[in-house]
């Protein structure tokens, strides 16, 4: 079966190389110390990416517009109660040299999660929110790595 997959081609994945004008990032967001930004930091840093703590000093920018989430009911029982959510998060980002030459036009990247919820345990569904929640946003920010990483080709 090896040699099969061997003489097929096949690689792993692995991670896709980013823009070589990335290697120095600030990531600037109208909230500096968001989960978002966290999460952006630790996949950046995955890929061999430096942290920069000012902009002056970064050879890019990762600019983070908007990071918007919605929560909505999707079913209720006939009573009236709710049985399942939906939570929907959205972000737009850009990346810029720092001579402001466009590396990543401005990317918008959406995804949504249900979740069913019980009245009867609101404290463990309160927890069941947060961890979708996190989870939701770190698939968002591997599509924007993607989505940067297919700049570079």
């Amino acid at each position: 079966m090896l040699f099969v997959l061997a003489g097929c081609g096949f690689q792993l994945r692995g991670s896709a190389a980013l823009p070589a004008e990335m290697s120095v990032t600030y990531i600037k967001d109208v909230r500096p110390f968001s989960t978002l930004v966290d999460d952006f930091s630790a996949a950046l840093r995955l890929r061999n990416i430096t942290i920069a703590d000012r902009e002056s000093i970064a050879t890019a920018v990762l600019h983070i517009t908007d990071n918007s989430t919605e929560k909505s009911v999707v079913s209720v029982d006939t009573a009236g109660n709710v049985l399942e959510y939906e939570i929907r998060q959205t972000i737009r980002f850009s990346v810029l040299t720092s001579a402001q030459q466009v590396v990543v036009s401005d990317q918008s990247v959406s995804l949504s999660r249900d979740y069913i919820f019980s009245s009867t345990d609101v404290l463990g569904k309160a927890r069941e929110e947060q961890v979708v929640g996190a989870t939701l946003q770190e698939n968002l920010v591997n599509l924007a790595m993607l989505r940067i990483a297919a700049a570079a080709r």
